[in-house]
Formats: C-alpha cells, structure tokens, sequence
C-alpha cells in the first residue's frame, strides 16, 4: 500500500514539473521574441541588423502552437516590417495571420489582417486593397449589428479601415463617397476612445470640400485637423500641413493674399522643417507659385530654385515633378518658350515615370502653347488621349469597386445561406425538445393548481387536452421535423427546407397557443380579442361583437378561464378542419347571464362526427363545470354554430 502511495506521489511531482517546464520555456521563448522585436527598433543599428531581428523573431513564431498568441506575435513583427518598408516581409506575415486567424475563427483578427493586407496592397494594386478594406468592413458592420458586443473592443481598427477605404475613393474621384465614409470613420474614433486618428480624417474632409468646392467647409475642415493634434506628438506635422492645406484652398479661390499668409504660417515651424526637408520645399514652392499666379515676380525664379535644390539633393521626385511644372508655367509667362519647353518636358518624364496623369495633363497643356506647329499637334493628340484614358480609368475603377461590393455581398450571403443550413438539424431538435418540455412543464403546473382547487371535472377536462398536445406534439411537430432532417441530410440545399421548418414553427406556435398562461385581471378583455384574432390567418376574417361591452371585471377568474379555454377550443377546431373564411362572435350579460354564440361559414360536421370529436366534448365539460351550458348546432357544408350560457 505503502508503494502505491508512493507511485501516486511520484506521478504528480513528474506532472507538475512538467507543466513548470512547459511554462518556463513558453515564457522564455516569449521573452526571446519580445527581445528580437525590441532589437529591431533600435535605430541605432543598421536597416539590414533590425531585418535580421526580426526575421529571427519571425522563425521561432512560426514554431508556435497555432492559437491566439500566435496570431498576436505575428501581428507585432507585421508592424515593424511596416516601419522598415519591408513591403515583402509585411505581405508574408500578414497573409500568415490572416489565415491563422481564419483557421481560429477569430473574426475580430481576421478583420484586423485583411485591414493590414490593404495597406499593403494600396500601394501596388488598388483594386486589392480595395477588395480587402472592403471585407474587413463588412465584417465590422456584422459586428455592430450583433447587441452582445462592445464596439470600443474594434471601433478603433474599424474606423482605420474606413478612413483607408476614403482615401481609396478620393483617389478614383469619388469625392462624395470619401466624405461620407471619413465622417463614419470619425464616430468610431470617437467611440475607441483613441482620437490620433482624427487628425487625418478631418484633413482628409478638407480636401474632398476643396474637390467638391465646398471651400469654407474645407478651411474649417483644416482648422479643425490642427485643433486635433494639439497636445499630441503629431501637433507640429498637423500645423504645417493643415496651414499649407488652407493656403491651397484659397489658392483655388484666387485670394492669394490669405494664401501666402497661410503658406507663411506653415514655415515658421523652423526646426521641424530643417528635419523635414520634403516639406519645407513644398511650403517654398508653394509660396513662389501664388507669387506668380498674383504676378508678383519680384524674387522669382529664384524662389523656385531653392525648393528645386533641396529637392533634388533628396531625390523627391514628386516635387520635381511639381517644381518643374511650375517652372515651366513661369518662363511661359515671360514668353520664353524654349525654358518653358525644356522644364515642361522634364515635367512630362516625371509625371509618365510617376504615372501622376493630373501633372502629365498639366506638362501637355504648357508643351502644346510653348511647341513648334508639328510637335504641338503631337502634344495635342497625346493630351486628348490621355483625358480619354483618364476617364476610362476612373470609370473602369469605379466599376471594380462596384463589381467588388457585390461579388463579396453575394460570397457573404452564400455563407449566411450554408451556415443557415447546418443549424437546421440543430434548430430542429431544439423545437422539438423544447415543445416536449413545455408540454411536461405545463401539464404538472396546470395538474398541480388544479389538484389543489379540487376541482375534478375540470381537471380531467385539463388532463384531456394536455393529453390532446402531447399527441399533437408527437404526431405532427415530431414528424414535420424528423421529415426536415431527412431531407437535409439527402440534399442540404433544397430550398423547402426553410419552408418546412417556418411551418414547423408556425405549428409549435399554434400548440403553444392552447395551454398558454394569460391575464385574468384589467387586461383580460384585450388578452381575449388578441387571442382571437390570431386564428385570422390565411384571408379568415373575424367579427367579434359585444366583447367591449361585457364588465369583465365583475366575472369571476374561473369563467374568464373556461371562456377563454372554450372559445380557443372552437377557433382552433376552426382553423384546422371547417376551412371557413368567416367567424362571427356575439357577447351579450343580460340578467346575469354571459351569452356567447359562435358561428362560421366552413363546411360544418355531421351529428355523428360532432359527438365523437373529444375536443368539443371537452369543451361542453368545462362549460359543465362552471354550471353552464352549450349547444351545438351543425349540418354538412352549411357552416358550425355554437351556442354558451353561463349565470355568473
């Protein structure tokens, strides 16, 4: 006995080790990946050091068990692989995640990556980008339609979707369509909590006003960009693009005045822009340009040449591009056609090797005025083709952008339709389950109360219709549904599937109806009109006449119930067999006696077939009961009547 204890000890030490092996060794390895990705953010080493750490980092993730924690490693390194413009290695991981996340069933990370694989491709196929931020947002708009969860958990990546999806329609020039989802962006921001966001968005707003020319909506758009990034790391990039923004706006508006001030404003942020020689020669070139447009060529050229060095010095091709173009428009103006062409033609190259089609059209216009007659023509003939392209491409992408929404709406629904499919064998079991138990519930509840009024003949009558539900509840909702199994499992797509269980469903109703519980009190005439115009399906029309009238509240709770019970029993006998489209009720109390007569127009019942029906003698014996009577009155296709009379 002695040994056995001791192998037992044994066993439970070697097991708890083990289990503190295995969790000092995830910590550690945890740990070890924490250290890589720390690793790669020193900037202190080289591009080629901080890959190497993270790609090292990389190799022990993949290790990993597949889980959660993997997918939160993955999604680290993804990030770095961002900041190191590692465009390949971003890709790789975040296809990785996403299909983990997918084979995890975490909506919420898959939303995430398909985010991640957007920025990604927006960069080198907008229409992908596009496919991807638009998945990730439907998935975040199912999110917000579902009541249990919290929307601080993904508004934030939400609205970071949202925003990229705008700035994908500001590019194709759908001005309205960008404006409307950056504002939606805007709530959700709000919502997280996080608001670092909100910067970008309402810059993003002032540009499509200035586009729509909306252009006080666009100045207090760019005013409100600053406002936002105050007290943030952000509040000096903020004031010099914002500045810079609003001085282009009224650029477009021609007040070149507020436009220098504005342009003025941006560059006494000195010491940033020293660090950020991009900008500060955009504020330069900017400035020079409204000089010239206001034909103030006092210190030009030569403010045109400086941002054109400091571009140049840093290779910023899309400022020379601009710088260019706006040297060529100056030498124009001074009529100097042979500058005008050179710059202009530096211009073209830029714009074709950036594929900036806006500042291409720009360099043609200038290169058709400042050319020779045959060369002019040729400039000519490309800019009319290039418009024609224009069009065409921004037509083509409107189109892809459509044909995606539909094509992922359609795979959406499809899903909803599969998923539908294979909860029906589910849901089928459920109802039948649940009718068998409330049938149960019900039977001993209502045997309880009415063992305790030691009222016996309502009892049986009681005992006789539970007995009457749990037959209905075998018989027909047990075969309907045992029926909608089978035929599931022999084809899970026939669309009666549905149809059948909706009946189903419908009949568990009407089951429900006959022994359900109901007011007594106050409510107790509106209890009874809604009861009987619940039977008025299928074109059955119901007139009820006098049920206002009667003061139900001077008659007693064990009449309202055997009327209620009694005119159920009719309405349902009704339904299922006397196919009458028409039932008239007439409630009268005179000398202290309730009347109600019933009749309807269906096809009526033989003598013979009304004394062996239970359910009406079950009727005539809870009337009984209560010293009451009833007499029916029926022939063949000429319709059922009923008559009740009760002394209360």
């Amino acid at each position: 006995m002695r040994s056995e204890y001791l192998k037992i000890l044994l066993i439970c030490f070697c097991c708890i080790c083990t289990n503190c092996n295995n969790d000092i060794e995830k910590e550690s390895k945890s740990d070890l990946i924490n250290f890589h990705i720390k690793k790669s953010r020193d900037v202190t080493k080289t591009i080629g050091e901080r890959k190497k750490y993270l790609l090292d980092a990389h190799q022990m993730i993949r290790k990993m068990k597949e889980n959660a924690d993997k997918v939160n490693a993955l999604y680290l390194i993804s990030l770095e692989f961002y900041e190191l413009k590692d465009w390949q290695n971003y890709k790789l991981v975040c296809e990785s995640s996403l299909k983990l996340s997918r084979k995890i069933s975490d909506s919420i990370k898959i939303a995430r990556h398909l985010g991640n694989l957007g920025m990604y491709y927006r960069q080198v196929k907008i229409d992908s980008a596009y496919i991807n931020f638009y998945e990730a947002e439907k998935i975040y708009s199912l999110f917000d339609k579902n009541k249990n969860m919290n929307q601080v958990n993904y508004a934030f990546n939400h609205g970071k979707t949202l925003i990229d999806l705008a700035k994908l329609y500001r590019k194709v020039k759908d001005y309205s369509q960008s404006e409307a989802l950056t504002v939606k962006a805007i709530e959700k921001f709000k919502i997280s909590g996080n608001q670092s966001y909100l910067p970008l968005c309402y810059s993003n707003l002032g540009t499509t006003a200035k586009y729509l020319r909306r252009y006080d909506d666009a100045i207090t758009y760019h005013q409100k960009a600053i406002e936002y990034a105050n007290g943030t790391n952000k509040e000096v990039l903020y004031a010099v693009l914002s500045n810079n923004n609003i001085g282009t706006v009224y650029k477009s508006q021609k007040k070149y005045d507020k436009a220098k001030e504005y342009y003025n404003k941006g560059l006494i942020y000195k010491d940033f822009l020293k660090e950020k020689p991009r900008r500060y020669a955009m504020l330069l070139d900017n400035l020079a340009y409204v000089n010239l447009l206001s034909k103030n060529y006092e210190s030009l050229p030569n403010d045109f040449y400086k941002p054109l060095k400091i571009r140049d010095s840093i290779n910023d091709k899309i400022g020379l591009g601009t710088n260019t173009l706006h040297l060529a428009e100056y030498y124009k103006s001074l009529n100097n056609d042979s500058l005008s062409r050179i710059y202009a033609e530096r211009a073209k190259d830029i714009a074709l090797d950036l594929k900036n089609n806006e500042e291409l059209s720009r360099s043609y216009d200038i290169l058709i005025e400042v050319s020779n007659n045959e060369k002019s023509l040729k400039y000519a003939k490309a800019h009319i083709k290039l418009n024609d392209s224009l069009i065409r491409e921004e037509r083509v992408f409107r189109d892809k952008f459509a044909r995606i929404r539909f094509e992922t709406d359609q795979k959406e629904q499809q899903i909803i339709e599969v998923q539908n499919q294979n909860t029906i064998y589910l849901l089928g079991m459920l109802l039948l389950l649940s009718g068998i138990g409330f049938a149960i519930y019900f039977f001993r509840q209502r045997t309880q109360h009415l063992a305790q009024q030691n009222k016996m003949v309502q009892f049986q009558a009681s005992y006789e219709t539970e007995t009457r539900i749990s037959k209905r509840l075998h018989d027909e909702l047990g075969n309907d549904i045992f029926q909608v199994m089978l035929q599931y499992q022999n084809d899970p797509h026939d669309p009666q599937i549905k149809e059948k269980l909706n009946t189903s469903y419908l009949k568990a109703r009407d089951i429900s109806r006959e022994n359900n519980e109901f007011e007594t009190d106050e409510t107790f005439s509106e209890e009874l009109n809604n009861m009987l115009h619940n039977y008025t399906q299928n074109g059955i029309q119901l007139m009820a006449r006098g049920l206002d009238r009667i003061d139900w509240d001077h008659i007693s709770k064990p009449i309202k119930i055997t009327v209620y019970r009694v005119l159920q029993e009719l309405m349902t006998n009704m339904q299922k067999h006397s196919k009458a489209k028409l039932v008239v009720l007439i409630f009268s109390n005179i000398d202290n006696i309730l009347r109600i007569k019933y009749s309807d127009n269906g096809v009526g019942v033989t003598k013979e077939h009304l004394q062996s029906k239970n359910g009406l003698r079950n009727t005539e014996k809870r009337i009984q009961a209560i010293q009451g009577t009833l007499i029916f009155e029926s022939e063949k296709d000429k319709g059922f009547k009923a008559e009740i009379k009760i002394p209360n």
